[in-house]
């Protein structure tokens, strides 16, 4: 009897333990779920600059920062002047820095493989391990920003100037830019703003051809004729020139924030 009690008071004891972890790690859980909440809900209120940290990425640390520097001040402004279109004049959407070049020559973690929990999970475990590793190789210089995005330069022999792809999580902290860091900087900087859209909660308004979806992917969807369009809508990075077909923007200055991202991202109540 003395030992069927003592293996029950044991299994009593490890039960207790256990539920008790449990609670820890659900009240942790929902501690933290619950302020990256309320951070994204007071992010989405823009009654300040989401602080962004751009952080340039080079295999062997040769990228030259000044081009990159006036390239963010162009992008802060540029969406400054689309938050003021929906809004009105006053405050900024972006406060955007620029850190490195940062000596780095791992891979980017884009998106999970498939999208089932598994996959997800690995990938938020990759996406942890490079924020982690990048921030060891920039001496802590990658924290301290509302959001962070990882430019990756690829400026291998053979590649083309001008390219560039990206991927950034809805409402997320991060992003993922890959292209070319030398020559002109426009669609590499467009991406990065496309990115930066999409985590502040934009979502992509192209069709399975990379084309724009009417209305909501057309930078003016009033005007008459609708094609082809003055400007490319940000989350589709084409100027339309009619139904299903249209060219890259030439500059910044072609790309805006149409009215369906504006309502998405909080700019429009």
């Amino acid at each position: 009897m003395t030992g069927a009690a003592g293996r029950s008071g044991f299994a009593t004891g490890f039960r207790r333990v256990r539920i008790g972890v449990l609670l820890c790690v659900f009240v942790f859980t929902s501690a933290w779920g619950a302020h990256r909440v309320w951070h994204r809900h007071v992010r989405s209120e823009w009654d300040r600059p989401v602080q962004v940290g751009v952080v340039l990425l080079s295999p062997r640390g040769e990228v030259d920062p000044e081009p990159w520097i006036a390239g963010v001040a162009v992008l802060s402004a540029r969406l400054d002047t689309e938050m003021a279109r929906w809004r009105g004049p006053g405050g900024s959407a972006f406060d955007v820095t620029l850190v490195g070049p940062v000596r780095w020559s791992g891979t980017l973690p884009f998106s999970p493989v498939s999208g089932s929990p598994l996959d997800r999970a690995r990938h938020a475990f990759a996406v942890w391990r490079t924020l982690r590793d990048v921030d060891r190789a920039a001496e802590g210089t990658v924290g301290g920003f509302d959001v962070r995005i990882l430019l990756h330069c690829d400026d291998a022999p053979g590649t083309p100037e001008g390219f560039a792809e990206g991927s950034g999580a809805l409402n997320g902290e991060v992003g993922f830019v890959r292209g070319s860091c030398r020559g002109d900087l426009s669609l590499p900087l467009q991406a990065i703003g496309h990115e930066l859209l999409h985590i502040v909660g934009a979502s992509d308004k192209y069709d399975d051809g990379g084309h724009a979806r009417a209305p909501e992917g057309l930078a003016d969807p009033g005007r008459v004729p609708p094609y082809p369009q003055v400007h490319a809508e940000w989350m589709v990075g084409e100027v339309p020139l009619g139904p299903g077909r249209g060219r890259l923007p030439e500059s910044l200055e072609e790309l805006r924030v149409g009215e369906a991202t504006a309502r998405e991202i909080g700019w429009i109540r």
